[in-house]
């Protein structure tokens, strides 16, 4: 019998979604823990049997700009073409709509501030550019769209825009919570205990891969920490798709762990200019004109002007960060658009949302995690 039209069951041997980064009943398809229990004692076994070679097993992470029903649909596009491939996907949902929100706190901003006619004005470009409005830092953009991002960057920041922020961040920490924390076990917590103990019944029948998209790289680094504390060795790669994750915590959480318990880093990011074309939009309608991560490194970290991993700017600006990616084996930062070069490292990347939707990109991912030049072409 097929699944009714909207229906995500067919994903659960994949699916691990959660609600404010716990199991809990409830949504479009929710996990409990004897979901996560079946994945690890019966779906992912039948798919290892018989294989000589340790088989990809990939974590997906997604960005914090995606509700549940986006994640979930994003998902059952990408799994039969992980499958196809030879890798076992195993996809963290965890309901954020990090852009809904804060669209909504900046329209009811304005409102509060008497400044919403402005702001309204302004993105359908009819306020002048030389409207007296705060200005965090000056970039290279015609001077109208300078200014009405310089508006909803002062509004995002006096409208409550660090704490949904904050509360993103958060989400992703308690998904890895310790059983003994005041809130319980968290989601992936729960996820790494499992993987934790099929790495030990199962010795060097998997390799493992994390990919985080966006905020998902900040649940990522979570995810992983929580593997490797519940008895994980290691991990083969962990790609970060355009990371909304700070450079400071870059260091301190991820960065010590290259080459050891993270065998190689792969960054895939928009270049400069193609992040200053970018726009985010809400139901169509673009509100600020160019890519999410400079609405967070302006006006939405604690401090304004944090250094961002997925900033290709930020990097370059950074001694540590700019040796990291020179080269070496250790880890590589690729910036669309890059059309040439070895097969697994290029990208064609137009915005921040689509990251995880690029041939390109995911093609080269594709081909770093199972190691092959040949692969199923991306959908």
């Amino acid at each position: 019998m097929s699944e009714p039209a909207g229906s995500f069951e067919g994903l659960r041997p994949h699916l691990v979604n959660l609600s404010n980064g716990r199991l809990v009943p409830g949504g479009l398809a929710s996990t409990s823990p004897a979901d996560v229990d079946r994945i690890f004692d019966r779906h992912l076994p039948r798919f290892v049997q018989g294989r000589t070679a340790p088989v990809p097993v990939v974590f997906w992470a997604h960005g914090g700009l995606v509700d549940e029903k986006t994640g979930l649909e994003a998902a059952a596009r990408q799994v039969q073409w992980w499958l196809a491939n030879g890798v076992y996907p195993v996809y963290f949902v965890w309901e954020t709509g990090l852009l809904r929100v804060l669209a909504e706190r900046i329209r009811r901003g304005a409102q509060r501030f008497g400044l919403f006619p402005a702001l309204s004005l302004m993105r359908a470009g009819s306020v002048s550019a030389a409207a007296p409005v705060p200005t965090l830092m000056p970039r290279a953009l015609p001077p109208l769209k300078e200014t009405a991002d310089a508006f909803v960057e002062w509004v995002a920041r006096r409208a409550g825009g660090p704490a949904v922020w904050a509360d993103i961040k958060a989400s992703a920490a308690r998904a890895g919570a310790k059983a003994g924390s005041v809130a319980g076990e968290g989601g992936s917590r729960y996820v790494a205990r499992r993987l934790a103990a099929f790495s030990r019944t199962h010795a060097g029948a998997v390799g493992l891969h994390a990919v985080g998209h966006s905020a998902g790289a900040i649940f990522q680094s979570s995810f992983l920490r929580a593997a490797f504390e519940e008895g994980v060795g290691a991990f083969e790669s962990l790609a970060l798709l355009d990371p909304v994750l700070t450079a400071a915590d870059f260091k301190t959480g991820l960065l010590p762990l290259l080459g050891n318990r993270i065998r190689v880093l792969s960054q895939f990011g928009l270049g400069r200019q193609r992040a200053l074309d970018d726009v985010c939009e809400v139901l169509g309608i673009t509100f600020y004109n160019k890519s999410l991560l400079y609405l967070i490194y302006h006006a939405l970290e604690e401090q304004p002007d944090t250094p961002l991993l997925g900033l290709e700017e930020n990097v370059a600006a950074d001694p540590e960060l700019t040796a990291l990616f020179a080269g070496g084996t250790a880890a590589e930062a690729i910036w669309s658009p890059r059309l040439r070069g070895p097969a697994d490292s290029r990208s064609d990347a137009h915005d921040h949302a689509g990251m995880d939707n690029d041939r390109l990109t995911m093609e080269s991912l594709a081909r770093r995690i199972t190691g092959r030049t040949g692969i199923v072409g991306f959908p």
